[in-house]
């Protein structure tokens, strides 16, 4: 490479790095209006996949009209989301209450493992009132920490300026959909770039809709499932934990790791029948329904359409995480797989979807730049 050719490409990485964090400060800054403004995006992908779903059922689908497929979608998120505020309320409030028994019987499990400890030597002698002091500790902890994420937990199901913010974004997004397109497909300087912004468009919402459809029903799966191993084992708050499984699920690497960790560690100090064995029982059958649904049925489902990187996921889920909290690790692989489609779609940054990709092997350009458009359609420039 040239002299004359190094310079171009030296000033172009410099200034996709000054865009990438300025968009990271923006994203940081505006957190407040923009994640209610993106979730409200991710809800209007899925209300158009329930429409699409109910307009194809058997026998009555092809009589639902085009807006009553919208109501019955919007009424199906709008009853998921209630039932999510009421599990949480009712359950947090119930975990509190009964959160003194559960910390005699911690109390009393540490006892005897402090007993097991002195009487076997492993620590010397010198060190056991510090180890107990430690001990007690961190079981006075818990109780705050309980409450703080109890509260903000609540707090966030109660925050009805958020719920108003996303149900009016997400009302004008369904209202506006053809007209944003429609402004969107204009930027284009000419009909080659106009059709590839729709294609690009196209495979984004696509891939977006198959992600987080596929998604939901094995998280459904998966938590319904859960919900009946506790049921069966006896842990107490079994609905809770099925909810947190479900939500926590759309996280990739730690969330379904984080999600089935709280109820076996809560059904080691269940007071009625907690113990070893009931949380030894719950950890074997909650990690095979998980394995099962995350490694056998969902990537029969989903297949390898997304081509992340695990590398890059987990890079994903730190940034979105540092920018936007816990949205941004809900969010984090949905807005990755957005910008490694449209990084796909220019010569100058498909080296750069290259590296985000697993294989190495990403979408073709849609029209390359040889391209010539004639009546609308791309034909190749070749004399």
């Amino acid at each position: 490479m040239t002299e004359q050719q190094t310079a171009p490409s030296i000033a172009r990485t410099f200034y996709g790095l000054a865009i990438a964090i300025l968009i990271g400060f923006v994203a940081y800054i505006g957190r407040g209006v923009l994640i209610p403004l993106v979730i409200a995006g991710f809800l209007c992908f899925l209300i158009y996949t329930l429409k699409d779903n109910v307009r194809r059922t058997p026998y009555v689908g092809r009589f639902i009209p085009n807006w009553l497929g919208f109501l019955i979608a919007f009424g199906l998120i709008g009853a998921g989301a209630v039932l999510f505020v009421e599990i949480v309320r009712a359950n947090v409030e119930a975990l509190l209450d009964a959160w003194p028994a559960y910390e005699t019987r911690l109390r009393a499990i540490a006892g005897d493992a402090l007993d097991w400890v002195r009487n076997s030597s492993i620590i010397p002698a010198d060190l056991l009132g510090g180890v107990e002091q430690i001990q007690q500790s961190a079981i006075d902890l818990i109780r705050p920490l309980l409450s703080r994420a109890a509260s903000s937990l609540t707090g966030l199901t109660s925050n009805f300026v958020t719920f108003i913010t996303i149900f009016l974004y997400l009302v004008f997004m369904l209202i506006e959909r053809g007209r944003i397109f429609h402004k969107i497909n204009l930027l284009g300087a000419d009909d080659r770039e106009r059709s590839v912004i729709n294609e690009t468009i196209g495979d984004i919402g696509v891939l977006v809709r198959q992600y987080i459809t596929v998604k939901t029903i094995s998280n459904l799966v998966t938590a319904a499932i859960s919900f009946a191993i506790m049921k069966i084992i006896g842990i107490q708050f079994a609905g809770f934990w099925a909810l947190l499984i479900f939500t926590l699920n759309y996280i990739p690497i730690f969330g379904a790791a984080s999600a089935i960790t709280l109820p076996v560690l809560l059904a080691l100090v269940q007071p009625d029948g907690g113990g070893v064995q009931m949380a030894l029982t719950a950890l074997v059958f909650l990690i095979g329904a998980e394995q099962i649904m995350s490694n056998g049925i969902e990537p029969r489902l989903v297949g390898r359409t997304l081509n992340l990187s695990p590398l890059v996921v987990l890079f994903s889920l730190s940034v979105w995480g540092s920018l936007w909290g816990f949205a941004g690790l809900l969010l984090s692989v949905p807005i990755t797989v957005t910008v490694m489609l449209v990084l796909t779609q220019f010569e100058s940054t498909r080296p750069i979807a290259i590296m985000l990709s697993d294989d190495g092997k990403i979408a073709d350009l849609k029209h390359p730049p040889g391209e010539l458009v004639e009546d609308g359609l791309p034909t190749s420039n070749v004399s």
